[in-house]
């Protein structure tokens, strides 16, 4: 018995031995790939993931490891993308995964593999001050769906084209009429007017803000006509005077307007818009 006991022994560690020669000596990839199907220790996966000259016998053994840890060192490290990729694909702690996003910034698909196999608003919404790249910040926030993060990162994120990108996502009214009337860049007051549904909120910054811009995306938004003519009459822009005209399509109100307005170029445009509409009866 203690015999063919040890003769079972010898007979695998002869086996062994040939394994690993297979598996670490050999100079075809196809025969080490064959090898690496025998390979069940995750140590030997290890070595193979981060010596082997093949990015395919690499990619392979990397898709049999699970120690988070090692995988994070592949995907920041390795000199293949697809190896890269496949690590990243097995990496399910999203705090490692983080850490992959912020340290691979050069190769966006790599990051955005990372990003989507994140499920945490909180750690995506950590990641941003963290980043450089305008685009991985945007596949950052389009990861978040909880709306008073996406509402906090609009209003306070000191990037413009992150407060952006995170007021496209936001449906809540109250704080997109807030981003509306209160946000210091132009573009951003101008991106929430376009959601807004409040007729009263797109009047009110139609009529007060600041900017031609804002008002003027506002004014395209409104149909109410004694709106349109106090805009028409009253606004400093010709642009802002000129779409809030295009809005009004009764020729009576167009011909008011004419005998109460004494601007050429506005007058001008009254007697175009008039033929127009004339012409299409």
């Amino acid at each position: 018995m203690n015999d063919q006991g040890a003769n079972t022994s010898g007979k695998h560690g002869s086996s062994d031995e040939g394994l690993m020669k297979r598996l670490f000596d050999d100079p075809r990839h196809s025969t080490r790939l064959q090898a690496l199907r025998e390979v069940e220790d995750e140590e030997v996966l290890l070595k193979v993931a981060s010596t082997d000259s093949s990015e395919l016998v690499r990619q392979s053994a990397v898709e049999r490891i699970s120690d988070q840890e090692a995988l994070k060192q592949i995907a920041n490290s390795d000199p293949d993308y697809y190896v890269r990729l496949a690590a990243v694909k097995k990496i399910t702690d999203p705090n490692v995964l983080a850490d992959i996003v912020l340290n691979c910034q050069f190769d966006y698909y790599i990051c955005k593999d990372a990003l989507s196999n994140i499920r945490s608003n909180d750690v995506l919404a950590s990641l941003l001050e963290g980043l450089t790249d305008r685009d991985i910040k945007s596949a950052v926030v389009r990861g978040i769906t909880d709306q008073d993060m996406l509402a906090d990162i609009a209003c306070c994120n000191s990037d413009f084209y992150v407060r952006s990108d995170a007021l496209k996502k936001i449906t809540d009214q109250d704080v997109l009429a807030r981003i509306a009337r209160n946000d210091s860049d132009y573009y951003v007051r101008a991106l929430a007017v376009q959601q807004i549904t409040d007729p009263e909120v797109i009047v009110d910054i139609a009529l007060n803000d600041s900017d031609y811009y804002v008002r003027g995306q506002a004014v395209t938004r409104i149909q109410d006509v004694e709106v349109l003519k106090k805009v028409i009459i009253s606004d400093d822009d010709f642009d802002v005077r000129k779409r809030a005209l295009s809005n009004i399509s009764d020729p009576e109100v167009l011909a008011q307007l004419q005998n109460e307005l004494s601007d050429a170029y506005i007058l001008r445009k009254i007697k175009n818009h008039l033929d127009n509409l004339q012409a299409q009866l």
